[in-house]
C-alpha cells in the first residue's frame, strides 16, 4: 500500500488519501445546468422584446428632431441671406432621388434643382429616406392640420401649405411674388413631413409666422407640440 506523509510527517494510507481527494472534489463549484441557462435566455428575450421598440422609438425621435433642426437652420439661413443681400430668397422643399431635400436659391432663379453633390445652391439639406412630403396630413392616424391660432395665437391669417414654397423678402418676412415679381408679405407658411419606419408613421412640420418666426412641430399621437 502506498503511503504519503502529512504535515507532521505521519504516513497516510492510500485509502485515506483517496477519501481525502473525494472530499475535496465534492466541494468544488458546479457549472450551470441546462435549465438554468434556458431560464436566463428566456429572461433576456423578454427584456429585448420590451427594449427594442423603445430603442426604435428613441431613434425615430432623434431622426425627426435632427431633420426638423436642419430645416429650421436652412430656413433661417434663407431669411438671413435675403436681409443681407437685399435680394428675396426662395426656400425649396422638394423630393429628389427618393429623398426629401430642402435648399435655397435666389427668388428669381426658378430653374435651380437639388443635386447630391451640387455646389451651385447657397445651401441644401437632405433628409433620411424615411421622410416624404405628401402634402396635408391624410390617411389612417393622420393628425389634424395646424391652425394659425395654435401656431401663432391668432386667426384670420392667410396660411400657405405645401406644395407652396415660401420666400423671404429683404426685411426677412415670408412673402410670395405676384405680378412683376414683387415679393409681398402675405401671411404665414407651414410644411408637413411624413416619417415612416418599422411599420410606424409619424408626422412633423416646419412653420414660418407672418413675422418670420421659424418653428418645428411634432405630432405625439394626441396633439401638436414643439
Amino acid at each position: 500500500m502506498r503511503t504519503k506523509h502529512n504535515e507532521r510527517g505521519t504516513a497516510l494510507p492510500e485509502d485515506a488519501m483517496m477519501r481525502r481527494g473525494e472530499h475535496c472534489s465534492s466541494s468544488s463549484p458546479a457549472g450551470f445546468s441546462l435549465i438554468e441557462l434556458l431560464v436566463v435566455m428566456a429572461a433576456m428575450l423578454v427584456i429585448a422584446a420590451f427594449a427594442i421598440p423603445t430603442m426604435t422609438a428613441t431613434m425615430d425621435g432623434i431622426r425627426l428632431r435632427g431633420a426638423l433642426g436642419s430645416a429650421s437652420n436652412i430656413a433661417q439661413r434663407s431669411r438671413t441671406q435675403a436681409i443681407k443681400r437685399n435680394v428675396y430668397q426662395r426656400l425649396h422643399f422638394s423630393a429628389a432621388c427618393g429623398q426629401v431635400v430642402v435648399f435655397v436659391t435666389d427668388g428669381t432663379d426658378a430653374a435651380a434643382c437639388p443635386a447630391a453633390a451640387g455646389i451651385s445652391l447657397s445651401s441644401q439639406v437632405w433628409f433620411p429616406s424615411q421622410f416624404s412630403v405628401p402634402g396635408l396630413p391624410t390617411g389612417a392616424g393622420a393628425p389634424p392640420v395646424l391652425t394659425t391660432l395654435l401656431m401663432w395665437g391668432t386667426g384670420g391669417v392667410n396660411l400657405h401649405v405645401n406644395p407652396d414654397n415660401p420666400y423671404f423678402n429683404s426685411r426677412g418676412l415670408p412673402c410670395w411674388p405676384g405680378a412683376g415679381a414683387v415679393c409681398s408679405s402675405d401671411g404665414g407658411f407651414v410644411y408637413y413631413y411624413r416619417y415612416q419606419n418599422a411599420g410606424h408613421t409619424r408626422w412633423a412640420a416646419t412653420s414660418i409666422s407672418p413675422a418670420g418666426r421659424i418653428e418645428s412641430w411634432l405630432w405625439n399621437g394626441t396633439s401638436w407640440g414643439n
